[in-house]
């Protein structure tokens, strides 16, 4: 980015009168400066971020000095959830990374991420082909099949991270046991959500036409997945993208399982003795998905406790907005606080429904020596399934 003091100051009324008329923006007008937003930022304590002072910006016309601060935000949304006026910070990021990527004007880190998106589907430099190499050893047999009842959408952290590959191993042996007709895609891309991150929106469409196309070629009526990012940007923002409403169902792994534990199709032989407590993804707990994480743990734990910041005020985990790919050390930073917070309540177990949580807070729990394990939630019901 660039660093120009003087070209920060310049006022631009033209910028101020077309980005307030985005439907997304229009609440800026009535921001009143309480700095509810800032004190709910996980960054501000880090001295990175200020969304009030991003909103004041943008009504003065500081285009030069917002397109600086655009890559220090996790967009992970707590800022929205307690602002009195309504506005949606989020997206109002999101339009403004749109603008500045349009500019030219991308960090280095998002700048690396959009090329090896663009070439290899996927955020960590694997070759496409390598997407379903965790069906090797995921113990159970996972047929790619042409035609399906329902798609199983891994995600690229899911598939390619070793830590959180136990998550698509995992959900194969509890479909494969619950006898569903289902399949993955055999060329499943990334969902698009992080090029909505870098700003690179015709990208998010080209992605999010793709994934559409290829589940529609197999028939599939539900779409699950482990992922919340692709959970919510399949479900929410492919309709947008594409002008045009799903043909499926979606649904992210823990509705599936709550369902399942509800009907007595899933039955338990055990329950989880050690004290856990759940870390909320941030696209789960925004979208009102917090309650099925929490009956599938009140049906599996014996002693499930909340720590602090859970449910829809949950605090980001440290990696949303590619924060690992703009500055890894602030990223940590935010990861290890979580980790505190867990063992605040004296947990055992801290578990996520998240593959990108599981693997930034178990390696932020590893450099800590805390010795709380983190585990997905579907890891936890299969070790308590019959």
């Amino acid at each position: 980015m660039q660093n120009n003091k003087e070209s920060s100051s310049v006022i631009d009324k033209a910028f101020v009168d077309e980005f307030l008329s985005k439907e997304e923006c229009k609440e800026i007008r009535y921001c009143i400066q309480c700095g509810v937003c800032t004190g709910a930022c996980p960054l501000a304590s880090f001295g990175s971020q200020n969304p009030r002072k991003i909103v004041a910006m943008i009504r003065e016309g500081l285009k030069p000095a917002i397109l600086e601060v655009l890559d220090r935000c996790l967009l992970c949304g707590q800022c929205q959830m307690l602002c009195p006026r309504g506005i949606q910070h989020k997206e109002v990021l999101l339009k403004l990374r749109e603008l500045s990527f349009s500019m030219g004007r991308v960090c280095e880190g998002l700048s690396f991420v959009n090329d090896l998106l663009s070439e290899q589907y996927n955020p960590y430099m694997q070759p496409p082909e390598a997407r379903t190499q965790w069906i090797e050893s995921a113990g159970v047999n996972v047929e790619i099949k042409e035609k399906s009842k329902i798609i199983y959408f891994v995600g690229c952290t899911s598939s390619f991270m070793e830590v959180s590959q136990e998550i698509p191993k995992t959900i194969a042996k509890i479909l494969t046991k619950m006898k569903e007709d289902w399949t993955v895609l055999k060329e499943e891309r990334c969902c698009g959500m992080p090029f909505l991150f870098i700003g690179n929106t015709e990208k998010a469409k080209e992605f999010a036409a793709r994934n559409v196309e290829e589940i529609r070629k197999t028939g599939a009526e539900v779409v699950v997945t482990g992922c919340p990012t692709c959970w919510h940007t399949i479900k929410y923002r492919y309709p947008k993208l594409l002008n045009t409403p799903l043909s499926f169902k979606v649904l992210h792994i823990t509705e599936y399982l709550t369902e399942k534990l509800a009907s007595g199709e899933i039955k338990l032989k055990n329950k989880l003795t050690e004290r856990v407590t759940f870390h909320d993804p941030c696209d789960l707990a925004r979208y009102s998905m917090v309650d099925p994480p929490r009956k599938i743990l009140k049906a599996i734990a014996e002693d499930f406790v909340e720590m602090p910041f859970h449910g829809k005020d949950t605090i980001c985990c440290g990696g949303g907005g590619l924060m690992e790919a703009v500055d890894s050390n602030l990223r940590l930073n935010v990861t290890m606080k979580r980790i505190r917070l867990a063992e605040k309540v004296g947990a055992k177990i801290l578990a996520t429904s998240c593959g990108g949580c599981k693997y930034y807070l178990s390696q932020a729990a590893a450099q800590s020596n805390s010795g709380i394990i983190v585990k997905d939630l579907t890891e936890l019901v299969y070790e308590c399934m019959e």
